[in-house]
């Protein structure tokens, strides 16, 4: 596409895309610069291929002249070419095997927790708390506390949580 670049063009200050890592992650955060800067598809189309390197340069480069009419297009293709290198995401399920470790306190294991949560498809509360509960080790002081008056919603396990992981920092 022979459209200029506008005046106030900035390159995206983004992490140059190889192939190795989620396709779909990067074009996110290229098309969210473009939206913010209000730039159209046009100029996405010219810019998209300063923020390549290595494998995925070489794969731009490999496109014919004139065969690319959208920035639609190009995403569709780029999705298609690296869909090899897309993150999969675990059912919500998944979340029922982490297990707080013996050795490890309620605050490690929540950040490891919460770190897995992420990798999750699904990210609903009641799959989410239930997993929590059922994955503090059951000799923990807090899991006695728990036992007294089960939280009903993340929120009131969470607030819990972080009062017992202050007391247990405080001692």
């Amino acid at each position: 596409m022979a459209v200029p670049l506008p005046p106030k063009f900035k390159i995206p200050h983004i992490e140059a895309y190889d192939g190795s890592k989620d396709p779909l992650e990067h074009l996110e955060t290229f098309k969210a610069h473009m939206i913010l800067h209000g730039f159209p598809n046009e100029v996405a189309c010219r810019a998209f291929p300063i923020t390549l390197k290595g494998a995925a340069r070489s794969w731009f480069a490999s496109l014919r002249p004139g065969t690319v009419d959208s920035f639609n297009e190009l995403a569709h293709l780029f999705l298609t070419y690296f869909m090899a290198s897309r993150t999969r995401r675990r059912p919500a399920a998944y979340l029922l095997t982490v297990k707080q470790r013996d050795d490890e306190n309620l605050k490690s294991y929540l950040c490891r927790f919460n770190k897995e949560r992420m990798t999750t498809d699904d990210q609903d509360e009641k799959i989410t708390l239930a997993a929590l509960l059922g994955g503090v080790w059951p000799r923990n002081l807090f899991m006695k506390e728990i036992a007294r008056k089960t939280p009903t919603s993340l929120r009131e396990f969470m607030d819990r949580a972080d009062g017992f992981i202050n007391a247990e920092d405080t001692l």
